[in-house]
């Protein structure tokens, strides 16, 4: 009895953990909206996660991977005030990233 019960859980976790179905990536936000969508957050406080993971993406393809990690800090922030704070200066480094190329 035990046998079959361990045989049904190893054959349903099999089952429901073969989806064949892969959400696609989101698309990364274009080199021109990464300073605006920092300016918006540094403005307003407020963003969308779906927002962070594609700004997040797109500075990781153009080779700003520190200013990538950052954008990820702003989810866990406490208050609006270190939102903004923290989305200035990032918003700030970017530009100063985009001047200079992107990464080496």
């Amino acid at each position: 009895m035990l046998i079959r019960f361990l045989l049904f859980v190893l054959v349903v976790a099999v089952v429901g953990c073969s989806s064949s179905e892969v959400p696609p990536p989101p698309e990364a936000l274009s080199r021109d909206q990464f300073v605006a969508t920092l300016d918006e957050v540094a403005k307003t406080g407020q963003f969308e996660e779906q927002t962070l993971l594609q700004l997040t993406i797109g500075l990781e393809e153009a080779g700003l991977m520190g200013e990538a990690a950052s954008v990820q800090q702003i989810a866990s922030l406490g208050n609006d005030r270190q939102i903004k704070q923290h989305a200035k200066r990032l918003s700030a480094s970017v530009k100063k990233g985009l001047a200079a190329g992107g990464a080496p």
